[in-house]
């Protein structure tokens, strides 16, 4: 953080909205790449794609990333990006940066930039855009899941950037290139051909009769009214490969003559080709019968032998390919008769979907080849190349100049059974894995025999000693590290015979792949800065030099320079076993072994994250690992009653959880950085900050990490050190409430100049919903507003169950907190919707409620006090009555009316005595049903009932919400009740569309003296009730 903080004087957009929004992005800083400005002459070989806003370039200077393992700041340079231009962008106003916030939901997002003669501003974002938006035409690809028979040509569109729209236009331009005849025909062709969903489809299109030749007739006793075929110019596909259209010529096809030639409509054509895999329509022009066009596989028995195919979905005889292979056995020879058995039975195996053929091989088919190291692994290039059969083309095909790996069996001249048995176990133990044993070969000058693997083979074996890796994913080789480790012992010596014999030995112990620094021997002179750490028994150093360790990224050993360390003076002496037991206790968290030079005392260099920094305690566990402290010093506080609640609160954690858990703490003041005031009431006041350290979280895997630099809100409670009990309760409230819906507390803290607690809040990145309904009104559709809802209610219905009350429940704490990424899994990257049409109610945000200051159990409810915002107030509590759930579920009412007309209740009324009355006498807002299903109404005046007892509970109302917003959900299958919900929300959309730009384009009709911020209420109801306080917490301006 600091090195960004101190590279703002060395860059500018020359625009200080920009500068200052850049900064902004860089100060939230966790981790990846940092978000910057970008001089456009920093981009090379620019490319435009299509008519679009989209192009690419290189960038020469390339992102700029923190590797944490590293510890370095390091540039990927001359990196291929996508630039995505704001055209008419020279004006910078609120409005564009809300636009350029839009575009950078979209991952990897890299920064800003100017074409100096547009002046368009453009943003940079990795090559990984271009997986989401075609090349050719710039759309954003749409693949829906359903539309896939097999989840793997979904994964194989996707891989291969197929366009839908780009192949639509393509089929639409070629109507004017054929015709039927019949416009009947013509246009339910043109109705499938547009009607294309994903690369796989098969194109239904007319076929000239005159394409078809070698026809004939089934046998009797076959499958109907059928004839085979060949249709000479062949099936129009699309190659994800070539990207191009293709056509398969002379491929063999089935004919089923239609019966109903002469009555043919849509609905015939639609039962009948629905039943057949059909490639299209063909008529005979001397009987005039139509003909459907049909795959092959409608006829399953090989025309050669006449037998049935054993697997259909491969379409090949089994039979014939065995003879086809015993027949060629003449034709090669190995000149060793166990080999050529040998040979010819793994042939006759034949498996022809998973692997080529196993084979003998001549050695002068070899060419480049190359040793690998010292062990028997080589590489060469097979000329021929590998016989596989293509069951595609039904033919035999060889994949010429294939790279091949080589492995040399050494002494196996004389073939015995267990040369063979070695043999059988290498090939088969690979035949089924992706990089198969094609064959064997014999060199001929040492007469050692060759078994032939592809070339990734080299996955699994190191391709310095042809050993196999420890771990192929990260290529670690144990023997090669050991070779390397025992080649430096002559670089280094302790001076004691018996140091240096355990310091080897531990160095030769490593097995553990994941354990990548290195123990070793240490000189004294390496460290500085060397200090006590009081009443710990240890002290501290820098480690100049710094550990070794094996980088996975360089696959190599390097140093981590400066490295802090704790060191621990060994007394005993190295000649007594007990000098090595102390040694071997914390040898999983140690560096190595030192001596100091002046008092000749031994030392034992440890690793500071496995020790308290506070007391020097070895830790129990990962979470106090992650905490940086032990349990003790954790808890430990001033005031007793704040460290029974932080020791209450860790007590709390469920590490059997299936989802994630926040680790409760306290948490320094000094922690914060960037503290920034957001919001102020008579009792607290709002901070945003920065988190240096950053929330502990509990992985899936079990492990407690850090996500730093994460942005909170600080609520400071004033005067609130000598309320302690009121803080402390208020805090128990939050941590109860463990939903997403429902804003989290990550722990407390204390500011030491006015002494006042701190609660430590989640951070609503999206702000409230007010805001982002004012930003996004045009594009807030009922579907939008139903899924808010259930998230809303989702949340009430949490606090219910609790048997706890909200008490201050209205649309202004409702706020959209940015979910938390990476947690638990690594997260492949979302789909998400075309940006145009994009918007935050999405599966990058939660919809959460705040503001639980007020939230009571049912019965612990103050009768007196009556606090919120007037029109969310149930009459009940108006009148005097206790606050009960039912008051909560009125509220909720409330809400809905925001969520359906896009304006507050009572917008146009002063918020005073009169309201109160009116509310009290039964006056609700105005309804209009043009724009509100009547469903939707139904249930929003239930809500608002005046008797509170026929109120729905949260339960049910969550059931009906759920219920509304799976009718609009396409991913949902549908029932009858969903289609009538679905078509009344439908009449009312565009009405309701209407109604929101009225409302956007007209806010001088709210009232001066309507207010939508929580308050105290008694004084418009003072003649009724006794005056009091109550704590005022407000998170609207999050």
């Amino acid at each position: 953080m600091e090195f960004l903080k101190e590279n703002f004087t060395n860059w500018s957009s020359e625009n200080e909205i920009i500068d200052n929004f850049i900064q902004e992005k860089q100060l939230e800083y966790k981790r990846g790449v940092v978000f910057e400005w970008i001089p456009y002459d920093k981009f090379i070989g620019i490319e435009k794609i299509g008519k679009s806003n989209i192009a690419t370039a290189i960038w020469e200077e390339g992102p700029l990333c923190y590797y944490e393992y590293e510890e370095e700041w390091i540039r990927s340079s001359d990196e291929r990006v996508v630039l995505i231009y704001l055209f008419d962008s020279g004006d910078i106003a609120n409005e564009f940066i809300n636009k350029i916030k839009s575009y950078l939901l979209e991952e990897g997002n890299y920064g800003i930039s100017q074409n100096p003669d547009t002046k368009d501003y453009i943003l940079v974002f990795n090559e990984g855009l271009l997986v989401y938006h075609c090349k050719k035409c710039g759309e954003r690809y749409n693949y829906q899941y359903e539309n896939y028979e097999h989840g793997f040509e979904f994964e194989m569109d996707e891989m291969n950037n197929w366009c839908k729209s780009c192949h639509i236009n393509y089929l639409k331009n070629n109507f004017t290139n054929w015709t039927s005849g019949n416009e009947i025909i013509d246009n339910f062709i043109q109705k499938k051909q547009l009607n294309l969903k994903t690369s796989c489809d098969l194109i239904f299109e007319w076929i000239p009769y005159n394409e078809l030749t070698e026809i004939e007739e089934l046998g009797k006793g076959g499958i109907g009214k059928f004839h085979v075929a060949i249709w000479k110019e062949g099936p129009l596909c699309y190659d994800t490969f070539e990207k191009e259209w293709l056509r398969q010529p002379y491929i063999e096809i089935v004919l089923k003559h239609l019966s109903c030639s002469e009555n043919l409509n849509d609905e015939s054509l639609s039962e009948v080709t629905v039943s057949y895999e059909s490639y299209g329509i063909s008529q005979n022009p001397s009987t005039k019968d139509y003909i459907l066009v049909v795959n092959n596989k409608y006829y399953k028995y090989c025309k050669e032998c006449n037998k049935e195919y054993i697997k259909l979905d491969y379409n090949y005889c089994e039979s014939c390919l065995i003879k086809y292979l015993e027949s060629n056995f003449i034709n090669w020879t190995s000149k060793d008769e166990k080999i050529d058995d040998f040979i010819q039975k793994k042939q006759l195996k034949i498996c022809i979907e998973r692997s080529a053929i196993f084979e003998w091989i001549p050695y002068d088919e070899f060419i480049d080849i190359k040793e690998i190291g010292d062990n028997c692994l080589t590489t060469a290039i097979w000329k021929k190349g590998p016989l596989y059969f293509d069951t595609n083309g039904m033919k035999w095909m060889r994949k010429s100049y294939e790279k091949v790996c080589l492995r040399y069996l050494y002494n196996s001249q004389n073939i015995t059974d267990e040369f063979i048995d070695e043999a059988e176990i290498l090939s088969d133990y690979s035949y089924y894995k992706t990089y198969g044993c094609y064959g064997i070969s014999q060199n001929p000058d040492t007469k050692n025999y060759v078994l032939l693997f592809n070339n990734e083979y080299f996955n699994e074996y190191c391709e310095k000693c042809g050993n196999k890796y420890e771990s192929n994913i990260r290529k670690w080789c144990k023997s090669c590290q050991i070779n390397s480790l025992k080649n430096n012992f002559v670089n280094w010596s302790s001076g004691n015979e018996k140091i240096d014999d355990f310091v080897q030995k531990m160095q030769l112990k490593i097995n553990d792949i994941y354990k990548y620094e290195i123990f070793e021997w240490i000189p004294y002179n390496k460290f500085i800065d060397i200090s006590e750490i009081e009443k710990s028994g240890f002290t501290t150093a820098i480690w100049k030099n710094g550990p070794l360790y094996y980088s996975r990224i360089n696959r190599k050993y390097k140093r981590k320079l400066n490295k802090k360390v704790l060191l621990k003076y060994l007394y005993n002496s190295p000649n007594n076993n007990s000098f090595y037991s102390e040694i071997m206790y914390s040898i999983r968290e140690s560096h190595g072994i030192s001596q100091n030079p002046i008092t000749k005392d031994f030392i034992l260099v440890l690793q500071d994250k496995y020790y308290c920094i506070m007391c020097g305690k070895k830790y129990n566990n990962k979470f106090e690992i992650c905490n940086t402290s032990c349990i003790l010093c954790q808890t430990s506080h001033k005031n007793k009653k704040i460290s029974n609640l932080i020791q209450e609160m860790k007590l709390n954690i469920d590490h059997n959880s299936s989802k994630f858990d926040i680790m409760f703490e306290w948490i320094p003041y000094d922690q914060f950085d960037d503290i920034k005031e957001i919001g102020k009431g008579g009792f607290s006041t709002v901070y945003s900050a920065i988190w240096k350290d950053g929330f502990l979280y509990l992985k899936y895997t079990s492990s407690w990490i850090r996500r730093p630099n994460t942005r909170v809100a600080l609520k400071c409670l004033h005067n609130s050190q000598n309320f302690i009990d009121e803080f402390i309760n208020e805090v128990k409230v939050y941590t109860k409430q463990k939903a997403d819906n429902i804003l989290k507390i990550y722990g407390i803290s204390q500011n030491p100049d006015t002494e006042d607690y701190i609660m430590v809040l989640e951070y609503a990145e999206g702000g409230n919903f007010n805001n982002y309904l004012n930003e996004n009104y045009k594009r807030f559709d009922w579907f939008n507003g139903l899924k808010v809802l259930t998230k809303i209610i989702e949340g009430l219905n949490k606090i219910h169950q609790d048997r706890m009350i909200h008490c201050d429940f209205h649309i202004g704490n409702i706020l959209l907190t940015k979910k938390i990424r990476g947690i638990g899994i690594e997260i492949i990257n979302d789909y998400i919707n075309d940006i145009d049409d994009y918007n935050i109610i999405d599966d990058d945000y939660n919809t959460c409620i705040s503001d639980m200051g007020l939230c009571r159990k049912i019965d612990d409810i103050n009768e007196k006090s009556i606090y919120g915002v007037m029109p969310y107030v149930a009459p009940e509590v108006l009148n005097g009555k206790p606050y009960t759930q039912a008051a909560d579920i009125y509220s909720f009412g409330m809400i809905m009316y925001v969520i359906a007309t896009g304006k507050q209740p009572f917008s146009d009324h002063a918020h005073d005595e009169v309201l109160a009355l009116n509310i009290c006498n039964g006056i609700r807002p105005e309804i209009s049903r043009q724009i509100i299903p009547k469903c939707y109404i139904d249930l929003m005046k239930r809500c608002w009932d005046l008797n509170p007892e026929n109120r729905p509970n949260s339960i049910e109302i969550k059931e009906v919400i759920e219920l509304f917003y799976n009718s609009l959900d396409q991913k949902f299958k549908n029932k009858k009740q969903h289609y009538e919900i679905e078509n009344q929300f439908k009449e009312t959309q565009e009405s309701r569309k209407a109604s929101f730009l009225l409302i956007k384009n007209n806010k001088s009709t709210t009232h001066t003296q309507a207010i939508y911020t929580s308050r105290l209420l008694n004084p418009f109801t003072k003649s009724l009730f006794d005056k009091s306080t109550v704590e005022i917490t407000d998170f609207t301006n999050l």
